[in-house]
């Protein structure tokens, strides 16, 4: 080998190491999962294309590991859809959509989506307009955010989840254009319509409430009353990420919804 070619060599060896150096160096170029050990997820050490999908168990599962919250009120997740989604957001191979239907899960960009298109745009790869038209609030709150999240409290007095924060981000009486509006007092209490006369507690522990009797213990709640950091939220009575958004997780007729956590 002639020194030219030595050095085209070690050129070239340089050119393609940098990348993964500078990811290794730079918290913000790694990937997602940078620090993760293949077979934390995968069935085999050596991961290739074919074996990726090859995984210790469902995608859902792996991802609750670092994303507790990530299913409670989320985009759907683990099904088989009615209709394939076009070919950048790819199925299982069970053909069901999962988290990396529309995340990159060994990406590095910001949010680690498929597509650049961001809201009611990204939402529009696979629904059609007329899906969210058909929707009380025309879907606003869902291409919002593929998971309902928060990252600023409005009411420094009360120790609310994130879920609840981010229904109050539009339904707090003190935006004047907030649809069904809702006031929040500093003892906790929800006032629904801004009426006195429909009220409810929030940002509760639900195990300190069952230690003073008349509620059934968490273990016996409905899979659908979701209790976002073990305290009572919006989205304990209402359901959140859904077609159906702000109806009621269980059906109230005879008291059902409020008696499947009061044991009067």
């Amino acid at each position: 080998m002639n020194v030219r070619s030595g050095f085209n060599t070690a050129l070239t060896t340089l050119l393609l190491l940098t990348p993964l150096l500078m990811s290794r160096s730079s918290g913000a170029l790694n990937p997602h999962l940078g620090s993760s050990l293949c077979p934390e997820c995968h069935l085999t050490d050596q991961v290739s294309p074919d074996q990726a999908r090859m995984l210790v168990t469902s995608q859902e599962k792996l991802c609750l590991k670092c994303h507790p919250k990530s299913t409670q009120a989320s985009h759907p997740s683990g099904f088989m859809p009615l209709k394939t989604p076009p070919t950048p957001f790819p199925l299982d191979w069970k053909g069901e959509l999962t988290c990396s239907s529309c995340h990159l899960i060994h990406g590095s960009v910001p949010g680690l989506l498929r597509s650049a298109d961001r809201g009611a745009a990204f939402c529009h790869n696979c629904h059609a307009p007329s899906f969210f038209e058909r929707m009380p609030d025309h879907g606003s709150s869902l291409v919002l955010s593929g998971h309902l999240a928060a990252s600023r409290d409005d009411h420094p007095g009360v120790e609310l989840d994130p879920f609840s924060l981010q229904c109050l981000s539009c339904h707090d009486e003190k935006n004047g254009n907030a649809p069904q509006r809702v006031g929040m007092r500093l003892d906790g209490l929800l006032r629904h319509g801004g009426s006195s006369g429909l009220s409810h507690p929030v940002g509760r522990p639900y195990d300190k409430a069952t230690s003073f009797g008349g509620y059934h213990p968490q273990s016996r709640l409905p899979t659908a009353v979701a209790l976002p950091d073990g305290k009572v939220g919006c989205i304990s009575c209402h359901q959140g990420y859904t077609k159906n958004h702000g109806r009621l997780t269980v059906d109230n007729q005879g008291s059902a919804l409020c008696l499947s956590c009061h044991d009067l």
